[in-house]
């Protein structure tokens, strides 16, 4: 089923117009309608006692992102006249994480940008889009916070681990995988199959996707002391892909957090934009 309607958060003027590539340029091969959503994030007194001057504090936060939220909406509704697309914009003041998940089951694919990794954390008001790949239920188009995207989905890698989130991202993204020039499944650090164990190995998947019409291989690879999420983006730059799919967070967010896993690593230093579920 194509993509027909596509959620792109926003949530500032100055990202609008690098949000907004990668997403119009799917919704450009699918006649997909793009809908610029803007949460304000909405801040919440944890203090204990009364704090003196919250509510003008919150006024003032209020405030400024009505602001920025109007100077938004102008800059996405510039790219979709500049692309000659159609899609509207909606506002909304209350948290962004909850907001964005909540929203999402209403779209076909949900569009956000990597946090800042070098940035400090924006609060506990702040868009988390691990959150919202966690929660959503709907495949998640991360956007890395620097660099321009203007195409996706020609030359897409696929990380491959046999397990169920994996397969659900490699369906979600079955719409721009008929699309692609090149596809590369890889397998990083595969376990041993047991004897009689079924499995379905990159190759497999490989093969599949080649009898849709889809042209697939796949290759197989050690992460040594790199680490996995670093042997999928060097592999990317490799083959000047533009699109990663992989499964999110295969282990608990508790486990990943302690072992830095490859959802976290990814999250933290991808280079390209990534269509993640789970």
């Amino acid at each position: 089923m194509p993509y027909r309607e596509i959620l792109v958060v926003i949530e500032n003027a100055a990202t609008a117009a690098q949000r907004a590539a990668p997403a119009a340029a799917i919704a450009a091969a699918f006649g997909a309608r793009l809908i610029g959503f803007f949460p304000t994030g909405y801040p919440i007194s944890t203090a204990y006692g009364d704090l003196s001057g919250w509510a003008q504090l919150v006024d003032a936060f209020m405030e400024a992102r009505r602001n920025e939220a109007t100077a938004a909406e102008a800059a996405f509704r510039q790219e979709l006249a500049a692309r000659k697309l159609t899609g509207e914009w909606i506002y909304s003041e209350a948290e962004a994480t909850e907001s964005v998940t909540a929203a999402a089951v209403l779209y076909d694919l949900v569009v956000i940008g990597q946090p800042n990794p070098d940035a400090e954390s924006a609060g506990t008001f702040g868009l988390r889009p691990e959150e919202v790949v966690l929660g959503g239920g709907r495949p998640v188009l991360v956007v890395p916070y620097a660099g321009s995207f203007p195409e996706v989905g020609k030359r897409v890698i696929i990380a491959w681990n046999r397990r169920r989130e994996a397969a659900r991202a490699v369906h979600d993204a079955m719409p721009l995988l008929g699309n692609a020039k090149a596809v590369t499944v890889i397998e990083v650090d595969p376990p041993a199959s047991l004897p009689g164990e079924p499995v379905v190995t990159g190759d497999d998947l490989a093969g599949a996707l080649s009898r849709r019409g889809i042209p697939a291989l796949a290759e197989t690879t050690t992460s040594g002391d790199l680490g996995v999420d670093n042997v999928l983006l060097s592999r990317a730059a490799d083959l000047g892909a533009d699109m990663l799919v992989m499964g999110a967070y295969g282990h608990s967010r508790l486990r990943e957090y302690v072992l830095g896993g490859v959802s976290r690593g990814i999250f933290g230093q991808m280079t390209i934009p990534a269509l993640m579920a789970h």
